[in-house]
């Protein structure tokens, strides 16, 4: 393609640097090789931390298990470089919404050419789409699990990121609120535009608008220049592998850039988390509704804009004029 063929993928504006990422392996059992993400039960293991010892450790003063590692992250952090920077992500997917059971019922394909373009069908509306009492359920049981973990001196995340989709919002909200967080640390949830689902066709993909979610959530926070309609979804567009790990790394250059927070929570979708994963280098690790995933990443400064990628074809079957046959 020529130049005049190179679009960008809706992501924040260009900057004069950005970021290369690097996984710290050793801390997660997520982040590595020898775990089976298919068996993996983040609720059994303390969302996966890994028992050991740190260097950080002190020999005469026993600490739990989170303690030590808040203490080696900050220490960690301390002996970087000017250009350098760490923080650990809570990766945290909504729980089943509409759009999930939509999926079920009409089976994948019929999903994607047909039911998915729609508001909603057979008395199920997914435009958009809310969570299901399951979703509600999916988000309690990280609540619980969270709220157990206090006492045993999890870090807190400092910052909480949210995709502007009801379903995250409802996840976050299912999730953090009314835990009890101390006073340096309160559930504020900060809407960003980027940290969504993949973009285009699937109205479950849609956004309302941001009169809409200020009327529905009225406890959230926008970034600066959050638009009232939606900016990036088009009907007839979907969004390719390719600009959307793009978008999730410009998302991740502007929080790795964005103030001194660590430990930071980012309610999202499964699609975006995948993007950011393979972003960070991270090995694929499949996330079931409501599931979450913590990985503690370096940062390092690179000059120049990040690369744009061309603009490809929509990442969608050829749509279907009927619903197909059952």
């Amino acid at each position: 393609m020529g130049s005049s063929d190179t679009v960008p993928a809706p992501a924040e504006p260009p900057r004069d640097f950005h970021f290369k990422y690097t996984v710290q392996k050793g801390f997660f059992f997520q982040s590595e090789d020898s775990t089976d993400d298919k068996n993996f039960d983040y609720r059994k293991s303390n969302f996966g931390l890994i028992d050991r010892n740190y260097e950080t450790d002190h020999p005469d003063h026993e600490q739990e298990q989170w303690k030590r590692f808040e203490k080696y992250v900050r220490h960690f952090a301390q002996g970087l470089k000017e250009h350098e920077s760490v923080k650990v992500l809570w990766l945290g997917r909504h729980g089943q919404g509409w759009h999930n059971v939509a999926e079920s019922k009409y089976g994948t394909h019929a999903w994607d050419c047909y039911y998915s373009t729609l508001n909603g069908a057979d008395g199920i509306t997914w435009s958009d789409a809310t969570l299901t009492t399951t979703g509600q359920t999916q988000a309690h049981d990280a609540h619980i699990l969270w709220k157990a973990q206090i006492p045993l001196g999890i870090p807190l995340p400092e910052t909480y990121y949210v995709s502007p989709l009801t379903r995250t919002i409802e996840t976050a909200d299912g999730t953090f609120a009314d835990l009890p967080l101390p006073s340096d640390r309160p559930y504020k949830p900060l809407i960003k535009e980027l940290l969504r689902e993949a973009l285009g066709i699937h109205t479950c993909d849609r956004r309302s608008t941001k009169t809409h979610i200020e009327k529905t959530f009225p406890h959230v926070t926008f970034e600066e220049g959050f638009s009232d309609p939606d900016p990036l979804w088009e009907a007839d567009y979907r969004e390719p592998a390719s600009a959307r790990r793009y978008r999730l790394a410009t998302f991740l250059d502007d929080i790795f850039s964005s103030g001194e927070n660590v430990f930071l929570s980012l309610t999202s979708h499964s699609g975006a988390i995948a993007s950011i994963l393979e972003v960070i280098g991270h090995r694929k690790f499949a996330l079931e509704t409501g599931g979450v995933i913590p990985v503690f990443v370096k940062a390092e400064r690179v000059e120049g804009s990040r690369e744009v990628p061309e603009k490809e074809p929509s990442d969608s079957l050829p749509m279907c004029k009927e619903p197909p046959q059952l």
